[in-house]
């Protein structure tokens, strides 16, 4: 992340390649934290020497902070939700070229020939993409503001060449200058800041084509992952909005089930388009979501044995007895059922 202290721009590293291959060596995320701690610590004293452990902390680990417990019955929320439209933060693109000195092309062209005998011109365009891969990878400090962060999200965008679970870079707003100087007393402090920190951080990863995860969100944050949980379902019973991360938008983690909110929200009325604004997923995602419940109700008015729709279905069991429970729950009979396919514009035939 970057800082400005006493005037000076600071890198604080949140997750360093030496952190990272203790990790991969079986090192427990918490010594791996406290490693990475001391790294930022040294950082922060480089740019400020009388910095102390508690200044870190404010910056980026406000939950080791001494706080005094907080009533369970006080209101953590905004009074608004956050209207994404107005963040900052696009999509990074993949340059289409970007110069490389020729000190160093020079040299990994020859490498790449002599050693592993690529051609001439397969090597140049070897250097050239790990060269635009790496400049769409690592913005520039002049592209980040402080109290940003760069981090891999798992990717949103589809095609029929790429994954959509692929990482893609995205800009994060950690720290707003108004943060910097929030209020830390007590627990109902740290759960006013770290929901406001989870609107923006995972609007903005979505505005950026990527979605973070719980154990993203948990690094970043420095906070537990059942408070992150309890934070993004307490905001959604306030707002009625699904915040995209990647339980929500892929199906990725034990969060929210998406496809069932979807249903739920339309038999309410919603509209597709207010759906989508909601959770965060295109008109065409919404409809989807509702044609795949339209299957389950067909299915059920047909009297066929569920053990057969998950068959048919291709379903798995949990999302399946979410959408029986929502249809035990609108449907009460099969006429109110009947009158819902009808709307939907799907005509039913009795077989005889």
């Amino acid at each position: 992340m970057l800082l400005e202290q006493e005037g000076r721009k600071i890198v604080i590293p949140f997750l360093s390649r030496q952190v990272v291959e203790h990790l991969a060596q079986g090192v427990s995320p918490k010594a791996a934290r406290r490693e990475q701690e001391m790294e930022q610590y040294a950082k922060l004293k480089e740019a400020n020497p009388g910095a102390s452990l508690e200044d870190l902390w404010r910056l980026v680990s406000q939950a080791e902070l001494p706080l005094k417990r907080g009533g369970k019955k006080e209101d953590i929320l905004p009074e608004n939700p956050l209207d994404a439209n107005r963040l900052k933060t696009l999509a990074r693109r993949q340059e289409v070229g970007g110069e490389i000195p020729s000190g160093v092309l020079k040299p990994a062209i020859e490498a790449l020939v002599e050693k592993w005998g690529a051609r001439p011109a397969q090597a140049e365009a070897m250097v050239t993409t790990a060269a635009r891969i790496y400049a769409w990878c690592c913005p520039t400090v002049n592209e980040v503001e402080p109290g940003q962060l760069v981090w891999l999200a798992h990717g949103t965008r589809k095609s029929r060449r790429t994954d959509p679970r692929l990482f893609v870079p995205v800009i994060l707003t950690l720290l707003t200058p108004e943060e910097t100087e929030w209020p830390l007393k007590s627990t109902v402090d740290l759960k006013k800041l770290k929901v406001r920190q989870i609107e923006r951080l995972t609007a903005e990863a979505w505005r950026q084509d990527g979605v973070l995860t719980t154990l993203d969100l948990e690094w970043i944050l420095g906070i537990s992952p059942s408070l992150i949980r309890s934070l993004l379902e307490a905001y959604h019973e306030r707002f009625g909005i699904l915040l995209p991360t990647a339980g929500t938008v892929l199906d990725m983690g034990r969060t929210l089930t998406h496809k069932a909110i979807v249903v739920e929200m339309a038999l309410d009325g919603m509209t597709t388009q207010e759906i989508a604004r909601r959770i965060y997923h295109t008109p065409e995602a919404v409809d989807n979501y509702l044609r795949q419940f339209d299957r389950v109700l067909l299915l059920k008015y047909y009297h066929v044995p569920v053990s057969a729709m998950l068959r048919i279905t291709g379903y798995s069991p949990g999302l399946l007895e979410e959408h029986l429970a929502l249809v035990e729950k609108h449907f009460p009979d099969e006429a109110a059922l009947t009158a819902y396919l009808g709307k939907r514009g799907i005509k039913l035939e009795k077989s005889s």
